[in-house]
């Protein structure tokens, strides 16, 4: 069975490329997901007629985070074992994060866990106001692995980004709106 492909590439006139992260509800970054933001990302790297990179998600959702489940479809042989290195998510965002265009993560909805942190990689955010935020692993008994232990306290301050990360509670997922001031990088639409 082959895997679905679960962003949409879409390059405007302008040389905007626009990736579309979709696996509703949630648009959870499953290995799937992974995957194929990965490919499109490194397509829009790749052609010249792309100027800059937006990622964003559909359906008025960023990210959900990552798809748990992947780990049992993995485990239990129902999902096949990723390449080695091919699919880390440390190495999609330090990818995004090195990349030599520009990119924009555009955050409405939600955008969190590995959301956050695919959404951290990017140059910079753009977010609405209702946006919310948070990284709530701590709540699955681990740490952000995706590299936010070291974007967040860059973006939002050592205060802020330890209250998200050791409380993760609801109520850290604050949204944006609420401590705008506090994020450098974010621009209101």
């Amino acid at each position: 069975m082959a895997a679905k492909v679960r962003t949409e590439l879409d390059v405007g006139a302008d040389g905007v490329a626009v990736i579309t992260i979709y696996n509703p509800p949630v648009n959870s970054l499953s290995i799937d997901v992974l995957h194929s933001l990965k490919e499109s990302y490194e397509e829009a790297l790749r052609r010249n007629d792309v100027k800059a990179i937006v990622v964003t998600g559909k359906g008025g959702k960023f990210s959900g985070g990552f798809d748990i489940s992947s780990f049992g479809g993995v485990q239990g042989g129902q999902t096949m074992q990723p390449k080695v290195g091919y699919i880390a998510i440390d190495i999609l965002t330090d990818t995004v994060e090195a990349a030599t265009k520009p990119s924009v993560a555009a955050i409405d909805g939600l955008a969190l866990g590995g959301g956050l942190e695919v959404a951290m990689a990017c140059h910079a955010r753009i977010a609405t106001p209702t946006a919310q935020l948070g990284l709530p692993e701590l709540q699955l008994g681990i740490i952000p692995g995706f590299g936010g232990t070291q974007r967040l306290p860059r973006l939002v301050g050592l205060t802020k980004s330890l209250e998200m990360m050791l409380v993760s509670s609801d109520a850290s997922f604050l949204p944006l709106f609420s401590f705008r001031i506090l994020l450098s990088g974010i621009i209101f639409f």
